[in-house]
């Protein structure tokens, strides 16, 4: 029998490791030391699943604020509510996701947050666009004033499709 000798380059701009720690549960540490606890029974910490759904929220909320800072929006909070449908049978993957972002702000327009969503989700967010292709996307609105909870009913986002 031969033995074959492989060499890996390094090919990863971003790594990341998982320590088992029994069960279904994990903790992912990151190059830069933080730590993110896991759950596949949902016990004690987020499924893989719920932290992909955290992950497209959290890469749209990080381009949205940049957007709207170079906007010169005057933001104040910004919360992202997500939902997700999966196929069924095996692979559950997800199908569908539906995003909804609370902004707070001082004369926030409303044609600057749908704008800022758009080229999240079209252009710049990493996760989303590592999904796959058929995901199909309902992003959606509504702009409170700041230290006002109470808020007018969400608005659709118009989106164009990935790439765009």
């Amino acid at each position: 029998m031969r033995s074959y000798e492989v060499k890996l380059e390094s090919m990863s701009e971003v790594s990341t490791k998982l320590v088992w720690n029994g069960g279904l549960k994990f903790t992912g540490k990151s190059e830069s030391g933080s730590e993110t606890a896991i759950d596949g029974d949902r016990q004690t910490a987020a499924t893989p699943m719920e932290l992909l759904l955290e992950a497209v929220g959290a890469c749209a909320a990080v381009d949205v604020v940049m957007i709207l800072q170079k906007m010169r929006a005057h933001l104040t909070r910004l919360e992202v509510h997500l939902e997700g449908e999966r196929h069924r049978p095996e692979p559950r993957y997800y199908t569908a996701m539906q995003v909804r972002f609370d902004v707070w702000g001082e004369a926030l327009s409303p044609e600057k947050v749908a704008r800022a969503i758009n080229l999240s989700f079209t252009k710049y967010c990493s996760v989303y666009h590592s999904l796959r292709a058929d995901l199909k996307l309902q992003a959606e609105f509504r702009i409170h004033t700041s230290g006002v909870e109470a808020a007018a009913p969400y608005q659709l986002v118009e989106m164009a499709a990935k790439g765009e």
